[in-house]
């Protein structure tokens, strides 16, 4: 079954902005807008690079703005090609608001602040004043408008209002909704213009805290539920939304793909007293422990891996009865029950059941950690590798064998979770760099395109979208195809692809070939050898595109740690651009060019040396 996305999703560059205050207003007694305007909204030049003008597409889009800590200036970060470098010695204050108003002609855009006492983003829109200059980043990404769906639920606090207001102002005419909205009190209400047959319904708290009522819950667990396929789009106060979200998923059977829950905030009880001081060395003692305990870690991803949270959260929560589900030691299995219980991922329920925590039910909640934990998938295998960080320290070989005893390169040709889950992690980092490699090349030129490697279908993507007219040849084993086929390319993209099985991991035919991020599973020598196969491929005017992640020379921990996983895995590593650029060398090719495509990549054009 298909796990696509029903929400496209277009990248951009992140870009910091100066702007400037046009105009402060309220738009209810609970809800300040702020209008910011500027040169910058639009593409502009600094520090020596050419930065695109702000775009915003989705509903639910994010800006970053960039507050001061008393009278200090803020501190910002600092520009790269498609991306923002964070300073080392002091971190930005910023938080994330929906641009509720985008006029690019007009050079202005909007911004609605909840109004409430404290926070740092409210009180700043309670005070600042036309004509004051402040700073935003992003968006980073758009989502659109869910496809495929008959109906829309959609559920929000005031903090999820802006994105609804201009939702419910950009959707489709005709589109059935049924929108639930829950504000302080009557008069926080708002018209909200749309073409779309929505029906609004407002829930007041009468003066009572956000995030104290299930005025949210309540209202959609009694609610008329429409026939056909509904996306369920929610936000707002995090612990106030998981009761929905069991509600949906659960009772309402539906699937984890047609659901976006976001919590935008979360309430917190007033902390209490300053605790005692700690000597000195304790703390290092502490901290020391903190980062060599490897047991945590792997307690937390075999429960994920078994199913045990998913489990106690569905109602098993005796250790007898957990132990025959997982098929485990139900010795063992207690064990690591009470182990979890000391780190806080399950409660005992008093009753000889467990009950889970509010880390543990985020674990649950979250698509993403379920899979980034689990000890099948592919990011399990990168942390594991570490294991083997001593032996290729040494040797400059692989150092890790999966569970099977399989070099884990070897493990990806047979098992399907492993292969698929790298798969889909490539895939998703492509969207990063894909509007860097549309820019990099003259791709108008181009007719016929053949393509392999990893992260490659989402690149596609961003280039037929750009280049309606080119048709592109996939080449890759047929389990990535499939994929490729399912989840990852566009509908209005696939009419334009061919998608070729083979055994090698080089696309071969055509006179223009683009890879993608190949190299970074292979050893120098295998490298050289994948390069020379696509050049003797090629055609004598033939021209051969790489995109590949360099290695920063900068100090940046998670390129450090790809880099080291990498070599552990695969016996490669991330390269540095000159070292990539001399294996093309070797592999008989000449550099005719090498352009940043940002977050660390580069897209080289290669070619065959002229003969004679």
């Amino acid at each position: 079954m298909s796990t696509r996305n029903p929400r496209p999703v277009v990248t951009f560059p992140i870009v910091l902005r100066e702007l400037t205050v046009l105009r402060v207003a309220d738009v209810t007694p609970g809800m300040r807008r702020v209008t910011l305007g500027g040169p910058q909204l639009h593409a502009f030049h600094r520090d020596g690079l050419d930065l695109p003008a702000l775009r915003t597409e989705g509903f639910d889009d994010h800006v970053k703005f960039f507050f001061a800590e008393g009278d200090a200036p803020p501190v910002l970060p600092g520009q790269n090609v498609s991306s923002l470098e964070w300073p080392v010695d002091a971190r930005p204050l910023a938080k994330d608001y929906t641009p509720v108003r985008f006029d690019p002609e007009a050079g202005e855009i909007d911004f609605d602040f909840v109004r409430h006492e404290g926070g740092v983003a409210s009180s700043w829109a309670q005070r600042v004043k036309p004509g004051e200059v402040t700073w935003i980043a992003g968006p980073k990404m758009s989502h659109g408008h869910p496809e495929g769906a008959d109906w829309l639920l959609v559920i929000g606090d005031e903090t999820a209002l802006p994105a609804i207001a201009r939702w419910l102002a950009e959707m489709p005419a005709g589109t059935r909704a049924r929108v639930f909205i829950e504000v302080g009190e009557e008069s926080h209400r708002q018209e909200l213009p749309t073409a779309a047959d929505a029906v609004v319904t407002w829930l007041s708290r009468d003066g009572a805290p956000a995030g104290t009522t299930d005025l949210l819950e309540q209202a959609v667990r009694s609610m008329e539920w429409l026939p056909g396929t509904v996306y369920v789009w929610a936000a707002g106060e995090a612990v106030t939304l998981k009761g929905i979200r069991r509600h949906i998923s659960a009772d309402r059977q539906v699937p984890r793909e047609q659901m976006h829950f976001t919590g935008y905030w979360r309430r917190t009880e007033p902390a209490p007293g300053a605790a005692d001081t700690v000597p000195e060395d304790e703390e290092a003692h502490e901290r020391l422990h903190e980062l060599t305990d490897l047991a945590p870690g792997f307690a937390i991803r075999t429960a994920v891996t078994l199913g045990l949270f998913d489990l106690v959260r569905d109602g098993v929560t005796g250790s007898a009865e957990l132990a025959r589900r997982t098929g485990t030691d139900a010795s063992l299995l207690g064990a690591l029950l009470a182990y979890l219980v000391t780190l806080g991922l399950l409660e005992a329920d008093g009753e000889g059941g467990h009950r889970l925590t509010p880390v543990s039910e985020e674990l649950v909640e979250d698509d993403h950690s379920s899979e980034e934990y689990h000890l099948g998938g592919a990011q399990a295998a990168m942390d594991l590798s570490l294991s083997g960080l001593l032996h290729t320290l040494r040797t400059g070989e692989p150092g890790y064998r999966t569970a099977g005893g399989d070099w884990v390169a070897t493990a990806m040709r047979t098992d399907e979770r492993l292969a698929g889950s790298a798969r889909a992690a490539v895939e998703e980092e492509a969207r990063w760099v894909a509007p860097g490699v549309s820019k990099a090349y003259d791709w108008a030129s181009v007719t016929t395109l053949t393509a392999g490697g990893h992260g490659v279908g989402t690149l596609v993507n961003a280039l037929v979208k750009a280049y309606p007219a080119l048709r592109v040849r996939i080449a890759a084993l047929p389990s990535e195809l499939r994929v490729l086929d399912e989840q990852i390319l566009d509908t209005d993209v696939s009419p334009n692809v061919e998608l070729i099985p083979q055994t090698g991991p080089v696309p071969h035919g055509g006179s223009t070939v683009l890879v993608s991020r190949l190299l970074e599973r292979l050893a120098d020598e295998d490298a050289v050898l994948a390069l020379a196969e696509a050049a003797g491929a090629l055609p004598p005017d033939g021209t051969l595109l790489l995109v590949e992640q360099i290695r920063p020379v900068a100090g940046d921990e998670d390129a450090v740690l790809q880099h080291l996983r990498l070599a552990c895995l695969f016996g490669s590593g991330l390269r540095s651009q000159d070292e990539l650029g001399a294996l093309a060398v070797r592999a008989g090719l000449r550099v005719r060019s090498c352009d940043d495509i940002g977050w660390d990549h580069r897209l080289w054009v290669l070619e065959r040396p002229a003969e004679g």
